[in-house]
């Protein structure tokens, strides 16, 4: 199969994670899989020569007023359609609403040679048919949820969610019939565990002299994150435990934002921002907790990644959160709710027979089929091919 992966930029992500994840797996298997968007720091034409450069991020928010990100998306929808024709896409696979409308507009009536055995015997059947279009939904705040189901009714053909809270979201909230929704699973690639001297050590320099219990967040520093909340929620937990330390790993746009609020808050010498880091699962495991207080979600892959260091977590109750984490593992609480997300920051490390329960329990939940990148890549590869009328 000829396909293509349209993503809005490439800067270091979960989405982007997922979708270069899906492409070389596709590849393994023996696709021909191309990869467009905007270019950034994960992606580029040195990167991948199977890569294509379309100007999508000025078609999302960022890119100014309406009238400019329409005619954007109506340009990259042009220079869109050209890659289509020169590499004989089949079928696009967008993720998220901006690059729905791109390939919208790129595949209006373009047809491509398909070919397929002839069930008789024989030679191939060759004939020409339209380009369908996928979008996945990974996520957007309550009030956007509407606005997605419109671009994606009108874009795409089928509308996948790694999230069944964000199926039935998408249904009621934005408007998309049942028949086009389709589940589908995350893969997230095995990280290996680190060693347990390099664990110690980062924990000793990360604890300092006084500190007792580590709770890490890796997130980019951007308002979905809710980095302020999570400020708020350290700043109760150390009235009542100051023996506790945070450590945020990532970076973003509200870098300096996310200084000011800790000055404000005034919990400098408790709370760490480190900045981006390549060796994310190291600071996962050897942390007490994993928090993720996040003011939306889908499917998000960092509770995966603490799960495969053993880590417990404690995140907001946003769309396919509570698929991933129950009492078991760690604690769900109320989005924006600081209070409960304190009191369940000092519950959960001040008990570390529970801690060490909780742990095992996520090591164990990390090994379910739905996260293993083979089983969801064959998965994706069988729906590519029935829409392709493949067996």
């Amino acid at each position: 199969m000829r396909l293509l992966q349209l993503c809005t930029r490439f800067p270091p992500g979960g989405i982007q994670r997922h979708v270069i994840d899906l492409t070389l797996g596709l590849r393994a298997r023996g696709n021909d899989v191309w990869i467009a968007g905007t270019r950034g720091a994960w992606m580029s034409e040195e990167i991948d020569p199977r890569f294509h450069h379309i100007d999508v991020h000025n078609v999302a928010g960022e890119g100014g007023s309406t009238p400019r990100r329409l005619w954007t998306a109506f340009r990259s929808g042009l220079a869109l359609r050209k890659v289509l024709k020169a590499e004989r896409i089949q079928l696009v696979h967008a993720h998220e609403s901006a690059p729905a409308l791109v390939a919208w507009v790129a595949t209006r009536g373009l047809r491509v040679i398909s070919s397929q055995m002839n069930p008789s015997g024989g030679s191939e059947i060759t004939h020409k048919k339209r380009i369908p279009v996928f979008v996945t939904f990974h996520g957007a705040e309550p009030e956007r949820i509407s606005e997605f189901g419109k671009i994606a009714r009108l874009c795409a053909d089928l509308i996948i969610t790694p999230s069944h809270n964000s199926a039935r979201d998408l249904m009621t909230q934005g408007g998309v019939p049942e028949s086009m929704v389709k589940v589908m699973g995350l893969g997230v690639q095995q990280k290996p565990r680190p060693p347990a001297e390099d664990v110690k050590k980062l924990r000793a320099e990360l604890l300092d002299t006084e500190g007792k219990a580590l709770i890490v967040t890796v997130a980019r520093l951007a308002h979905q994150k809710a980095i302020d909340h999570l400020i708020l929620a350290a700043k109760q937990a150390l009235k009542v435990n100051p023996a506790l330390r945070f450590v945020v790993v990532g970076d973003g746009p509200q870098r300096e934002q996310a200084q000011h609020w800790l000055a404000e808050a005034g919990v400098s010498d408790a709370v760490r921002f480190i900045g981006h880091s390549d060796n994310a699962p190291l600071y996962m495991a050897a942390a007490d907790l994993f928090f993720l207080p996040s003011r939306w979600e889908s499917l998000p892959i960092t509770i995966v990644e603490a799960f495969q260091q053993a880590t417990p977590v404690l995140a907001t109750d946003t769309a396919g959160v509570t698929e991933l984490v129950d009492e078991s593992v760690g604690a769900v609480v109320p989005i924006g709710d600081i209070e409960a997300m304190a009191a369940h920051l000092i519950a959960l490390t001040s008990d570390r027979e529970r801690l060490a329960a909780l742990s095992e329990a996520a090591l164990a939940r990390a090994g379910h089929e739905r996260f293993s990148p083979p089983h969801v890549q064959a998965a994706f590869e069988g729906l590519y091919a029935e829409w392709l009328g493949r067996k």
